[in-house]
């Protein structure tokens, strides 16, 4: 058990030099729903492409946005997600909907500042559509400072789909800002990873990497089916939290539900 551990460590360390650990938003299917029946989310925070999870504190602030445009507070249950890298629950939490209207519904959830494992403090936001029967405004703001606008209806997307965007910054296109696109996965052995030709894990395998023009748009696609994310960050500067001083940085998240 002891060997288990080291080692998992080890290779868990090796990853989050590359990879810091973000806000997770999914359901246990797709992202559409019913009026008059519940859908259940979840809330993580972790290293989704390596099903790979930790402990989440409270978000700041945690909001629906109705069809109508209306912002409604949501409630937070904690729930047990299984970390299979140290075999041991990880807290997270569930938000149950029950739509009273047909239309289009964003998730919106803002972290609070957290330091990583590779020594960077951040600040994430996260968001997903809620589709209930009817199409109305899928491009809509949760209002976040950083945000992702999706230029590609974000729900009804199958695998090989193109997907485009624009990243925001207060309203103003970012370019040449880092994206970073990955599927979320809940069972992957440490042990097993893919290595390259110098016996490292193959970090790009799991992980695509672009960068917005100068206009802040981008374009990408997703190979699997499932729930993926499309991350973008924004370095702020230099941070004081619990009177050190860190590299600050904005990330944003959008999470998308892609069928075979």
């Amino acid at each position: 058990m002891l060997k288990f551990f080291i080692v998992n460590l080890i290779l868990l360390i090796s990853v989050s030099n590359l990879k810091a650990q973000i806000l997770i938003l999914y359901t246990d299917n797709d992202s559409y729903g019913k009026v008059g029946k519940e859908k259940i989310f979840t809330l993580a925070e972790g290293q989704p492409a390596f099903a790979n999870f930790f402990d989440l504190k409270v978000p700041s602030h945690f909001f629906i946005i109705t069809p109508k445009g209306e912002r409604q507070k949501l409630t937070l249950l904690r729930k047990k997600l299984y970390d299979p890298w140290f075999n041991t629950p990880r807290i997270a939490y569930e938000i149950k909907i029950l739509p009273k209207e047909a239309g289009d519904y964003f998730l919106c959830i803002e972290g609070d500042d957290t330091l990583t494992l590779n020594g960077t403090l951040k600040k994430s936001y996260a968001k997903t559509l809620f589709h209930v029967q009817k199409e109305t405004s899928w491009d809509r703001f949760c209002g976040f400072p950083l945000e992702i606008k999706p230029l590609t209806r974000p729900y009804g997307l199958k695998k090989g789909v193109l997907f485009r965007g624009q990243v925001l910054y207060e309203s103003k296109p970012l370019k040449e800002i880092e994206i970073i696109v990955e599927r979320l996965r809940f069972k992957l052995n440490p042990s097993e990873l893919p290595k390259d030709s110098n016996e490292e894990i193959n970090v790009p395998l799991f992980l695509k990497k672009l960068k917005t023009d100068n206009q802040g748009f981008f374009y990408t696609n997703f190979e699997e089916e499932g729930w993926w994310v499309i991350t973008a960050k924004f370095p702020r500067g230099i941070k004081l939290y619990g009177n050190k001083q860190y590299p600050y940085e904005l990330q944003t998240h959008l999470w998308i539900f892609v069928f075979p």
